[in-house]
């Protein structure tokens, strides 16, 4: 490896980074969240408790949500393909983070392997999978002559043995070439990480070529592309694959991936005193503050999107010339693996508190209240509290910054499967329902089709007061059946945009008001957040470096 020049890092202190709204680079690309997320999350939430004996290391892990990652790479597959991409997805994010000691305050990494630690680490890893993938040399060679077994390796985490499921998923649907070319760039990921973390142990900061050289070995999208060339059966001949417009292809997703990833992480790596990231990268080379460096990479994005979308459409153009239209459908759909993996990043990105973007800070008024009685109150189970005679404001008035104006302080959303008669109908019934019961209630179209972030159909009800919330919630929560319901709050900014009503929102804001701050009833129905975020964005979130 080639030892890193010394640089310092570009200033940073005190300049703020925006983060701004990403979606319009991906206009037009195939984007959303696989239906069984929340299935898949269960199962997830399962395998990690087998992993981590500290109760909160599994619920810190947990609540990053990586079965949102593989609900967004895989949006419209069964629920088997979904869940072994999700448990390979959980495989993928920890076994990194175990070199990098980004669990260990948790109590599930090493602190920050040595270089010697981390490469036999990942030595003793490459031999777990590739027995996993039943790809040992003795097992190979001895394939049907009934020779002897090979020694099982031993995994050096509890983390990379659970790929043991993984690798046996892998063998049930690939034959011997496809698991060998998986494993090559499985073992070129994991090299690659170790790699980085030579870079980051170094101190030392790559120029933009050095930095792409070794980060486009550990973006994990050959492994993922790989899932979904295997599952979906893609093959194409030599000539495709080999040309210069798929090289492009796989260049920009690589490179986007990057944009995306490192956008969200600088904040993270800046606090932890890390510069292996993009931003600050560029921000030395083209000698630019971090605003302007910023939009050169979210410019850099647009444009590799369109050179994405220029290779695609030669090679579809090109198979539909030669009539080949069975292949040219095959393609679309390998299009659509391709753009998965930046978009689902984005997603990922903006709804797991992986990287912080949406966290609360309770801000309660009492520091300096009396300490509160430890008594117990009659039933002997619930506490005493010191009574003032005086009730909330909230009985009265929505808090700040819930929104106390027309547009009311939380929306509510009824879903129903428009394809389901018997969903459809008891929906019908209920909107007609609520009319009745409630006609105080600002209730609006009954949908009949998916609309805007909503992925089936539903109709909306508004809730203007405290009292129409206390009255309406727990009458729906008995009579909303078998349907799923969204209760969200709308809150306001001062610093935010302006919709067309004259509404005061940021994006953050409406993002979280349809995620970390929503309520569920039932099931919970997955959203496109892209069409949150994308739709209504006038301002840029800040955060303070």
């Amino acid at each position: 490896m080639a030892v890193p020049s010394p640089q310092s890092p570009a200033p940073l202190s005190g300049q703020k980074f925006h983060i701004p709204n990403l979606w319009p680079a991906f206009a037009g690309w195939k984007h959303g969240v696989n239906p069984l997320h929340g299935r898949v999350k269960l199962a997830v939430d399962a395998r990690l408790e087998g992993l981590f004996e500290d109760p909160r290391v599994v619920e810190k892990v947990k609540a990053v949500d990586i079965g949102l990652f593989a609900a967004g790479v895989l949006v419209d597959v069964p629920y088997d393909i979904l869940e072994t991409m999700a448990f390979y997805s959980i495989w993928l994010v920890l076994w990194d983070d175990y070199i990098d000691g980004e669990d260990a305050d948790a109590g599930g990494g090493n602190g920050g392997e040595t270089t010697d630690l981390a490469a036999e680490y990942c030595r003793r890893s490459v031999a777990f999978v590739k027995h996993s993938l039943q790809l040992d040399e003795r097992k190979v060679s001895d394939e049907g002559l009934g020779g002897q077994q090979a020694v099982v390796p031993e995994a050096p985490t509890k983390v990379c043995e659970s790929f043991a499921d993984v690798g046996r998923r892998f063998v049930e649907v690939c034959d011997l070439a496809a698991r060998r070319e998986m494993f090559g760039h499985l073992k070129e990921y994991m090299e690659g990480c170790v790699v980085e973390h030579r870079w980051k142990s170094s101190g030392k900061i790559p120029n933009v070529e050095e930095y792409y050289a070794f980060r486009l070995k550990v973006t994990s999208v050959d492994v993922m592309l790989d899932l979904c060339r295997v599952t979906n059966g893609f093959v194409f001949p030599k000539e495709i694959l080999d040309s210069e417009e798929v090289a492009i292809m796989h260049l920009t997703i690589n490179k986007l991936f990057i944009a995306v990833n490192d956008i969200f992480s600088l904040k993270k790596e800046l606090k932890v005193g890390e510069f292996g990231n993009l931003i600050p990268i560029k921000m030395r080379a083209l000698n630019m503050d971090l605003a302007t460096t910023l939009e050169s990479v979210v410019q850099d994005m647009h444009n590799l999107v369109q050179d994405f979308d220029r290779s695609a459409s030669t090679i579809r153009k090109q198979l539909m010339l030669g009539e080949q239209h069975g292949l040219a459908e095959q393609f679309d759909r390998v299009v659509g693996a391709y753009q998965s993996i930046p978009t689902s990043t984005l997603g990922f990105s903006i709804q797991s508190p992986r990287y912080g973007m949406l966290k609360d800070k309770l801000e309660d008024g009492y520091e300096n209240a009396p300490p509160l009685p430890h008594e117990k109150a009659e039933d002997g189970k619930s506490f005493q509290n010191k009574q003032t005679g005086v009730l909330s404001k909230t009985y009265e008035k929505f808090p700040t910054p819930l929104d106390n104006s027309r547009r009311g302080g939380f929306d509510v959303h009824v879903y129903h499967y428009q394809d389901n008669a018997a969903q459809t109908e008891y929906a019908r019934a209920l909107w007609q329902r609520i009319r009745h019961e409630f006609p105080e209630l600002r209730i609006y179209t009954f949908w009949d089709k998916p609309l805007g972030p909503h992925p089936i159909a539903m109709f909306e009800v508004n809730l203007l007061s405290p009292a129409q919330f206390g009255a309406f919630i727990p009458w729906l929560a008995i009579w909303r059946g078998p349907l799923s319901v969204l209760v969200h709050p709308n809150t306001t900014t001062a610093d935010g945009g302006v919709d067309e009503n004259g509404v005061k929102f940021d994006g953050e804001s409406e993002l979280r008001d349809h995620t970390q701050r929503a309520i569920w009833m039932g099931e919970r129905v997955p959203l496109d957040v892209g069409r949150i975020w994308g739709a209504k964005v006038k301002a840029q979130t800040q955060t303070q470096t």
